[in-house]
């Protein structure tokens, strides 16, 4: 990969917060940005997306904070180009919501270029994660008090942290090679960003284990899939490169978990995210989710948790009864 990226000491020495990764680590080797899925299993006697029935969205660290306070429709034009326009959110977002986040997204289909901000509060913590991740401990102060710029393959990420926020930008598609137009995009945001209201941990009705072999046992995933599952274990679904959405959903207890056989085939993919229910909601700020249903792929509400499996080239009824294990 190669990188828009200046190492200069951080002028806030931060040692004994990043003290705290070690323990972040050992469950963000279990976690990424979750797989799509369809939702089936609601309670007995309540449609899919009864919004009445499930838990509310959750409170933003940011209350009020739109889009374009953000991001001003100018600065997206610039950067983006003319045609450049607002993007709903998908449910691989719902963790940075679940921590308290926002999430803003712009695209150009046409001229296929994007541009994603993700901001959340407690950016200490999600700095240690972010340097712990790469192994470094100096970065460029370009954006905020301390930043990351990473480019590669027509792509560039900026992570900063400036006292409470940690902003995440994304932008694809754009001709910036050193991430200098992303690292100004950045800065024009966190300017924008109030500062974070405290926000309650999510609410989860189930104990949610931190293990994946604990949450679905491999000897009984075994027993539902059969000969291809003989040898099979759990591997790390965490990425190369750092992602504030696999961050999110180990900070507030979920987990995303891949189950290979020996060959390395997908056999069961599954994430919990706790208090997530609310992504059913007809009011979701992740928008509709599909009460069709599907071969391969399906997910269900756990009290107040979300929980979603994908099991490729499985049955119906074994992806059914491969949720049946895990609900519990």
């Amino acid at each position: 990969m190669s990188s828009g990226l200046s190492r200069t000491v951080p002028a806030v020495a931060r040692g004994a917060r990043v003290l705290t990764i070690a323990a972040l680590l050992g469950v963000l080797a279990a976690c990424s940005a979750p797989p799509s899925g369809v939702p089936t299993g609601t309670p007995t006697g309540s449609p899919p997306n009864a919004s009445a029935a499930l838990p509310p969205p959750p409170t933003s660290a940011f209350p009020g904070l739109a889009c374009d306070a953000l991001v001003a429709d100018a600065e997206v034009a610039s950067f983006l180009g003319a045609a450049a326009a607002p993007q709903p959110l998908t449910i691989d977002d719902a963790p940075v919501l679940q921590d308290g986040g926002t999430v803003c997204a712009w695209a150009d289909e046409a001229a296929g270029t994007s541009l994603t901000v993700r901001l959340v509060g407690d950016g200490v913590d999600h700095w240690a994660t972010f340097n712990h991740w790469y192994e470094h401990t100096d970065w460029s102060a370009s954006v905020g008090e301390i930043n990351g710029t990473m480019c590669s393959d027509g792509a560039c990420s900026v992570h900063a942290l400036d006292g409470e926020p940690f902003i995440e930008v994304d932008a694809a598609g754009v001709d910036d090679p050193n991430g200098t137009r992303t690292e100004e995009l950045a800065r024009t945001a966190l300017a924008a960003a109030p500062v974070p209201a405290p926000t309650a941990p999510p609410s989860s009705s189930a104990p949610t284990s931190r293990s994946c072999a604990t949450a679905l046992p491999v000897d009984t995933a075994a027993a539902h899939l059969g000969a291809a599952a003989t040898g099979a274990s759990y591997v790390s679904t965490a990425t190369p490169s750092y992602h504030l959405v696999q961050d999110s959903l180990q900070r507030v207890g979920g987990l995303d978990c891949r189950l290979l056989s020996a060959d390395s085939r997908e056999l069961v993919r599954f994430t919990v995210l706790p208090g997530g229910a609310w992504v059913l909601r007809e009011d979701s700020p992740v928008g509709a989710v599909d009460a069709a249903g599907s071969e391969h792929s399906a997910h269900a509400r756990r009290g107040d948790d979300w929980v979603r499996l994908r099991a490729p080239g499985a049955s119906e009824e074994t992806t059914r009864a491969l949720l049946a294990e895990l609900l519990g």
